[in-house]
């Protein structure tokens, strides 16, 4: 059970991301430019080791943030079409809650405190889903998968 809790925290860690760029965006500009940018944070994210405790937990936790950090900093930098403006907005601030949630699942891991560490699970899992279904919304096809 408690393997499972933490893999289930690492696979929502890497739900949302994003990309970069200047311009205005086309729907499909956007989508593949924020696809591409999922694509290159969620390799790194991968690439870490799966937790089997809470120690390891929120060591990929210390490690995901950065890397989430980087991703949310990216997509800001790009101009989705006009008429996709608010959900864009609405998509950051779902992935925005996802990092909240994993810094809050770092503190409880740190402090070894598994009850804590379940009872933030349910949110960040609803991030999760919120972020994957706005990334579908806006034409993603790997952001929203996660």
């Amino acid at each position: 059970m408690r393997r499972a809790l933490l893999l289930t925290v690492v696979l929502v860690i890497v739900a949302g991301c994003g990309g970069g760029g200047g311009k205005q965006l086309t729907r499909q500009e956007y989508a593949s430019k924020a696809d591409a940018i999922c694509t290159k944070y969620n390799e790194q994210v991968k690439a870490l080791q799966n937790p089997s405790n809470l120690s390891e937990l929120a060591d990929a936790a210390d490690k995901t943030i950065p890397i989430l950090d980087d991703a949310i900093h990216d997509l800001r930098k790009l101009k989705p079409p006009k008429d996709e403006e608010k959900v864009a907005q609405q998509w950051l601030s779902q992935v925005d809650g996802l990092k909240g949630d994993l810094s809050e699942i770092r503190d409880k891991a740190k402090s070894n405190d598994i009850q804590g560490v379940q009872a933030l699970v349910p949110r960040a899992q609803n991030h999760n889903s919120r972020s994957n279904e706005l990334a579908t919304e806006l034409g993603m096809s790997v952001c929203n998968s996660g």
